[in-house]
């Protein structure tokens, strides 16, 4: 029976039905604590009883709550409600996102789409699909119904029939007639005749490819009208798509772009290693249709180009080596003169690359000769390395330790970079480092050709200038709509320079040393390098997801500050960090570029027992990271970064059903959350009310503003609360005395006053990540004072003869305590899960380290460099570990050297 209008299912208020399935009815409904409007799916009351149904509308919820992509319905909440007036059983229902548009279905009754309507939505649903399938999850279930056409583009709905196991046997084909609205029968194959692959329909598993057959099918009834497949009854159109092919999409709409044959009977080809194998090749082939540059001769040639390049990019390492040689001769030509070429760098042997939140990618010298970047070798410090292209190998450069964010001088003879919080020198050829200023928190620099030096020190909260040669830093009043501002790039005249700004106008600005003023150059672009002769490099796509990015270039008058022309793609796939609004890329003056692709594996938070067996997994690949276990251990406080918007977020996920919901709906990001003692409140970072970003605490029962806290650090990083309530400990970064250890008293404010705080530890060291122990007589925290990161313990409140004692034995980070304080974890430098047993009473004393296992705990490399936060947390008993962990193997990264790289432009 279908629910009446005004039915309240908890916090819902149920309007209207919208429609009805095979695996439950949709109505849309009131989010009366948002005052918003959603969509609820709810399994119907026949099969509540039903064990198989009942899984299957499980396994929905967790597949969907594992995505977030702009052409994917986002889900809000799961639940359930009582019996009621209108319903004698239980009512099992997850919230949706309410879409305003029409399915695909009820569009297709008026005939085929507009070529370009046709390509926009296949192109939406390929990128849709290529993030699904990223992360494990394959729809099984594709088809015109289960696709919603708004305004933003198409959006694909309902995951039920996702990642289940495959049926056995084919049967009951007559049940279901070809003609039938999208249903899917209990004991029938799943999914929906006309679209199912042959693999499925013969009982095999189903794979990333089998949702590219149902794509094909699909795009060939938009761009004709008529379905791929057709016949008279269920088995006629099973026998249809088994063993014949559909006719040519050009034969029925001559008007449909040419290529667009290959590319549909491609995708519905019987055999799956006939057809494209991911979803981004496919979604790659669309988009040079929709861009107007397939014709009949390169549409039969475009998969063999792409092939060919694929085998050029696997040449091996000697050969590449010996084209980059050749292409170092003195004789220069002119880049347009040069056909590109494009030659794939391997770091050396046992040498691992920094990431681009610690490292910064390559930094190639402007006259293209050499290449420096940050890699760890086999003893595990970071040190600048210089390859020189002529050359088999790289060289580690001396007193760099801990260096990041290279950058060249204009003669290309030295190096720029920061350490130790400190912005230092190098020579090329090696020598002893120099240093020239202060940068706690850098954000870049770049060095003019006048021997000055601008840089981003704190985090990218203002500029400041030094001559190259060393003396004071001067800050600089730089006007600008952002306050934050990263990565300068100066311009060839040595007193303009380029930068990326945000939150409030993101995008490519142009600043001046003789001036205050700032001019927006390109909004919607990230991180900015200029290159001869005349183009901005920068990559396109801010509003994408931000793990992958494309490299353009756009022409540029550098005398007049202004583009020129349209921007052409330069290369693909570009590694980008969003924290710190980092792209792995760089150029030379004469026509070489170097960028860096980076694969970044899908995480999981998962549960490990202390012999680092995995226990089980929760919310699924989909970007929470630092989590922070409440007290009765039945939710998990993380981040979630927002890849279309590039925030972070606060959620709260139920520990027992997987379901996140949203904490905190401020569009200033939010960070680093901490649970009260009382599991009522949650402390986070933000920078709401502009930098240096403040705390704040939000009620763990209900989204909302959240209350202002604290101000006037620079950044600061909330950690842990005392188990009385009265106390919370923050690191807070100091420019005289770098990362503190500071405590907050957590009584209520007077009215019209702020809370205070005191340090704990403010030293010429970093002190940071303090963790209280159960019974608040001591603190456990992060400290550099030995040269490395080392876990260290001390009493608390702070006692006169100021002991202290080392806990770890070779490095360490991230310590957390045991419920009884009879155990201190953390975190090694090679990722082990380390456990040491103290013992608080008559005094302190604490074992040996003993190692429990090896993580796979994700951005390792940043969180031994920087205290950011843990990506782990600790049962009450000390059993279980909660850890966003990498699912996936990650390959060695590599470098790809563009030469005469204008020679490519305009060629796509």
């Amino acid at each position: 029976m279908a629910l009446a209008s005004g039915v309240r299912l908890g916090a819902y208020e149920i309007l209207n039905l919208i429609g009805a399935g095979g695996m439950g009815e949709v109505y849309r409904a009131r989010d009366t604590r948002l005052d918003r409007t959603v969509a609820i799916k709810i399994l119907p009351a026949q099969f509540a009883a039903d064990p198989e149904r009942c899984e299957r509308f499980e396994r929905e919820c967790r597949a969907v709550a594992a995505l977030n992509h702009p052409h994917i319905c986002d889900l809000y909440d799961v639940g359930e409600a009582g019996p009621s007036t209108t319903s004698a059983t239980v009512v099992r229902f997850l919230v949706m996102e309410h879409l305003e548009g029409q399915t695909l279905a009820d569009r297709l009754v008026r005939g085929p789409l507009p070529a370009a309507e046709m390509l926009r939505y296949a192109v939406d649903l390929a990128d849709a699909l290529d993030h699904a399938h990223r992360r494990g999850l394959v729809h099984r279930d594709l088809k015109p119904g289960n696709i919603m056409i708004t305004r933003a583009g198409a959006k694909l709905l309902d995951f039920g029939l996702s990642k289940l196991q495959p049926e056995a046997n084919l049967i009951a084909l007559s049940t279901m007639s070809p003609g039938d609205a999208p249903l899917t029968a209990v004991g029938e194959v799943l999914g929906t005749y006309p679209y199912i692959a042959p693999e499925q329909l013969m009982g095999r598993e189903a794979d990333a490819r089998s949702d590219l057959f149902a794509l094909g099918a699909i795009v060939h009834e938009m761009a004709t009208g008529r379905r791929a497949f057709e016949g008279s009854t269920a088995a006629t159109v099973v026998g249809a798509v088994l063993h014949l092919d559909p006719p040519p999409v050009s034969s029925i709409q001559p008007l449909a772009p040419p290529a667009l044959d290959r590319i549909v009977l491609r995708c519905l080809a019987k055999d799956p290693d006939d057809r494209w194998q991911t979803a981004r090749d496919l979604m790659l082939e669309l988009k040079w249709i929709a861009g107007g540059k397939a014709s009949d001769s390169d549409a039969s040639g475009s998969f063999h180009m792409h092939r060919l390049a694929w085998v050029a990019a696997s040449l091996t390492f000697a050969l590449l080596i010996v084209g980059a040689a050749a292409g170092l001769s003195y004789r220069w030509r002119l880049p347009s003169q040069e056909p590109v070429e494009r030659l794939s760098l391997l770091p050396p042997l046992n040498v691992k690359p920094a990431g681009l939140s610690s490292g910064g990618g390559p930094a190639i010298s402007p006259d293209g000769r050499r290449l420096a970047f940050v890699a760890a070798a086999a003893d595990g410090k970071r040190v600048l390395w210089v390859r020189a292209l002529d050359r088999l190998g790289a060289e580690p450069l001396s007193t760099t330790e801990g260096a990041a964010y290279p950058f060249w001088s204009p003669d290309s003879q030295s190096i720029g970079f920061f350490a130790e919080g400190k912005l230092k020198t190098v020579a090329a050829a090696g020598s002893p480092s120099q240093t020239i200023a202060d940068a706690l928190q850098p954000r870049g620099g770049s060095w003019g050709k006048d021997d000055v030096i601008v840089f981003s020190a704190n985090a990218g909260e203002r500029w400041y200038r030094v001559a190259a040669s060393g003396g004071a830093a001067a800050p600089m009043t730089i006007e600008a709509p952002n306050t934050e501002s990263y990565w300068p790039f100066f311009l060839p005249d040595g007193r303009h320079f380029l930068f990326f700004g945000r939150p409030e106008k993101p995008g490519i600005y142009v600043a001046s040393l003789d001036s205050t003023a700032s001019t927006l150059v390109l909004a919607e672009h990230v991180g900015v390098a200029y290159a001869q002769p005349g183009y901005l490099l920068t990559l396109a796509g801010l509003a994408r997801n931000s793990e992958d990015r494309t490299l353009v270039a756009l022409p540029f008058d550098a005398d007049h500050l202004r583009i020129t022309g349209p921007e052409s793609i330069v290369a693909e796939h570009v590694a980008y960090e969003t924290l710190f609004a980092r792209g792995a890329f760089a150029s030379s003056q004469n026509g070489r570029i170097a960028y860096q692709t980076e694969y970044v594996p899908p995480t999981q938070l998962l549960w490990f027992d202390r012999e680092g067996r995995q226990l089980g997994g929760l919310g699924g690949s989909n970007g929470y990271r630092k989590p922070s276990l409440s007290p009765d251990e039945k939710t998990v406080a993380v981040e979630r970064l927002d890849p279309t918007t590039e925030g972070t977020d606060i959620w709260l996920l139920d520990t027992t059903r997987g379901v996140a919901s949203r904490l905190t709906v401020h569009p200033a990001p939010d960070w680093s959350p901490v649970w009260s003692p009382d599991g009522r409140r949650v402390v986070f970072t933000s920078p709401r009310d502009a930098l240096p970003p403040n705390l704040y605490q939000q009620d763990a029962r209900a989204a909302g503003p959240g209350e202002f806290l604290l101000s006037g650090h620079r950044v600061v990083h909330p950690r842990d609360w005392s188990s009385d309530g009265r106390f919370l400990v923050y690191d807070a970064l100091d420019p005289k005395t770098q990362w503190d250890l500071l405590i907050l008293s957590m009584a209520p404010a007077a009215t019209g006053t702020s809370r205070t705080s005191v340090p704990f530890l403010q030293t010429e060291f970093n002190e940071h990540t303090g963790q209280f122990s159960p019974d608040g007589r001591l603190l456990a925290y992060v400290s550099d004072e030995s040269g490395t990161l080392e876990v260290y313990v001390a009493p608390f409140p702070a006692t006169g003869d100021r002991w202290r004692k080392r806990i770890s034995s070779s490095g360490g980070v991230q310590p957390r305590w045991r419920h009884d304080g009879k155990e201190l974890f953390y975190i090694a430098p090679d990722g082990t899960l380390m456990a040491v047993a103290v013992a608080t009473a008559p005094t302190f004393d604490a074992g040996s380290p003993s190692a429990l296992f090896k993580s796979r705990l994700a951005g390792l490399d940043s969180l031994i460099t920087n205290p950011i936060g843990a990506n782990y947390a600790v049962s009450a008993n000390g059993q279980r570990f909660l850890m966003t962990s990498i699912t996936e193997q990650t390959p060695p990264a590599s470098v790809t050297l563009l030469l005469h790289w204008p020679a490519a432009l305009n060629t796509r």
